[in-house]
């Protein structure tokens, strides 16, 4: 009877795993709506990234605003539970097109306990002479309660070099970005004593 029970369960294992992902995937749409909902835009033009930042449940939503052509991507925070008004993170201006959140991750980069928020934008680039993806490092300082909006770490934003391409040229040779991922900046960090 062990056997058979025990053949039962490993048999039901498998379904369990679609199960767990279509409450995944529902939880994820219920965020993206909740946060569309508090910033007042439809869902489908509004990203969500959720995450836990010094203990802190958060909820990282972008958007595009302006007129098309000249888009820039908007980066907010709002609260798990999106109660109060959404606290402003950054903006991603316009460089031949707006551009995406390619990451957000947290390290300390100043000298208190809390970690900082990572933003890494990532344009598209496609001109007659250049075409890749350009990369910006933005590091925020920790929120604190009551905060309207997020202020630079400069001192640790100073460490990258804005702009960096992963680019071909037409005329010249092409050039690699250093700082394009989360590890990247966390080991650059690190190396300034971070």
């Amino acid at each position: 009877m062990r056997r058979i029970a025990a053949t039962l369960l490993l048999a039901a294992l498998p379904l369990a795993a679609p199960a767990r992902a279509q409450e995944d995937a529902a939880h994820a749409a219920s965020v993206q709506h909740r946060a569309a909902q508090r910033i007042g835009l439809p869902a489908e033009a509004v990203n969500v990234t959720p995450a836990t930042w010094n203990g802190r449940g958060q909820v990282f939503a972008d958007y595009l605003t302006g007129k098309e052509d000249e888009e820039e991507r908007q980066l907010v925070m709002l609260a798990e539970t999106m109660d109060g008004p959404p606290v402003r993170v950054t903006v991603g201006e316009q460089e031949g097109g707006a551009p995406q959140i390619a990451a957000i991750g947290f390290a300390n980069a100043d000298r208190d306990k809390a970690k900082e928020l990572i933003v890494i934008l990532a344009w598209d680039i496609r001109h007659y002479d250049v075409s890749g993806t350009m990369y910006d490092v933005r590091i925020l300082d920790d929120w604190k309660p009551g905060q309207r909006a997020l202020v630079p770490v400069k001192a640790a934003e100073r460490l990258f070099k804005h702009y960096e391409c992963d680019c071909g040229r037409r005329d010249g040779p092409d050039t690699t970005a250093r700082v394009k991922t989360i590890a990247a900046v966390k080991q650059a960090l690190r190396r300034a004593g971070y």
